[in-house]
């Protein structure tokens, strides 16, 4: 099967993931809008969020680990998932996301932090929050996908602060409604313009120590959250055309340590 994302130049493979409206993305279920590929996808990605810790994922909390989720979520949805994309992409005027040549290298830090840790066992109880949000502000900046990376970011998070005995309840988080932006929306573009207080403070408020029964519900929850918070339709990540040569293609990756306040 042809991967048209894959050839030619930045232009060609930014249309190579969409279908002939330039507003689809190419799919697996038949849409042919977004409208439908949003519907499918929900349905499709909540049955799969469900299984994810039954088939042992994430097995490690580098970029191997992340597509690893991401090819679990959306394997239903799109040839690519679990692939790191091919094109550079940013939100709105939020500012670009991580440039392709330094995803992996920003993810591999990630990873190696966190392995440092002992997957967030040695730290102290009370810096978990705040670590959490640093590992999350990391992976958004990576945003390693075209399509799924709050999802994905979200089931990565939560099975890492299980590792620690935490919990993450994404249903405390406030959503956007019409034109007022979703709280983890701003706190993400805050921290990646260098001020993480209001992430940090996001994730002191979601973030607590487990009770016996809690992670099963947490499943349910991320699901609902999953569903419910995200304010980017199909198609919604941007890369104006025209403006070729303001496009991150090479760069340094985002500062990685964590501890760091």
């Amino acid at each position: 099967m042809s991967r048209p994302w894959e050839t030619g130049d930045e232009y060609a493979r930014w249309d190579g993931y969409l279908l002939e409206d330039k507003r689809t993305l190419r799919n697996l279920v038949g849409a042919r809008t977004p409208e439908q590929l949003r519907r499918a996808e929900d349905h499709l990605v909540e049955a799969r969020a469900l299984t994810l810790r039954e088939h042992g994922l994430p097995d490690s909390y580098g970029l191997d680990g992340l597509c690893a989720i991401h090819r679990h979520l959306f394997q239903d949805v799109y040839e690519w998932a679990g692939e790191v994309r091919t094109v550079s992409i940013r939100k709105g005027r939020d500012g670009w996301f991580a440039p392709l040549d330094r995803i992996a290298p920003t993810m591999q830090a990630v990873g190696e932090q966190i392995a440092q840790t002992e997957n967030l066992r040695s730290v102290d109880p009370e810096r978990v929050p705040g670590t959490l949000a640093q590992v999350y502000n990391l992976t958004n900046q990576a945003h390693p996908f075209r399509e799924g990376n709050g999802r994905t970011q979200r089931e990565y998070v939560t099975a890492l602060a299980r590792e620690s005995g935490h919990h993450v309840d994404w249903t405390r988080v406030t959503v956007g409604r019409g034109d007022l932006e979703s709280e983890n929306d701003r706190a993400s573009r805050l921290a990646a313009s260098g001020d993480p207080s209001a992430l940090r403070d996001m994730f002191q408020r979601i973030v607590t120590r487990a009770e016996r029964d809690s992670f099963d519900v947490a499943a349910f929850e991320a699901v609902r959250i999953a569903q419910s918070g995200r304010s980017i339709g199909r198609g919604g990540h941007t890369a104006p055309r025209g403006l070729a040569t303001q496009r991150p293609i090479h760069g340094r990756a985002p500062e990685t340590g964590f501890g760091r306040e």
